[in-house]
């Protein structure tokens, strides 16, 4: 399997608790699963309104960190965030006006990959951090099988 892509089917429930309001997201996409050497890639579309996408990379890390991009170019949004289990991570969300620098604080994770048959859940229950303020409080639930 190593350096191979294979088709997958990916499930994400995000839940979002920012500014007092809660609000879920959930997505069902193919998607492709590749090993490079020791890390492990995910990559997605998100459907978005108007037949847009934003294109969504989760590299996982030979130590387990997790490492996620979204990319919307056709909204010139963008971000990179980065997960380390029970630790503080810089952050960077790319907007029209500029980079904002952030933190995500990973008050818990957990990867669980099986190869036969290809089937993995990767959680991860975050912070998100501007200026030493906490902005919201997410829930990243990431099913995946062939």
């Amino acid at each position: 399997m190593e350096n191979n892509r294979i088709e997958v089917n990916v499930d994400l429930d995000m839940s979002v608790f920012q500014a007092g309001e809660m609000t879920h997201t959930k997505i069902s996409e193919p998607g492709k699963f590749t090993r490079m050497g020791n890390a492990i890639y995910l990559q997605f579309n998100e459907s978005m309104d108007h037949d847009d996408h934003a294109s969504i990379l989760v590299k996982i890390t030979e130590n387990g960190d997790i490492h996620l991009k979204r990319e919307a170019k056709s909204t010139n949004l963008a971000s990179m965030l980065y997960f380390t289990n029970q630790d503080r991570n810089a952050a960077s969300v790319y907007t029209e006006y500029g980079v904002m620098q952030m933190n995500t604080y990973t008050k818990d994770s957990l990867v669980e990959i099986t190869d036969e048959p290809l089937h993995g859940k990767i959680n991860i229950d975050y912070d998100l951090i501007y200026d030493n303020n906490i902005v919201g409080n997410y829930k990243f639930r990431l099913i995946f099988s062939v």
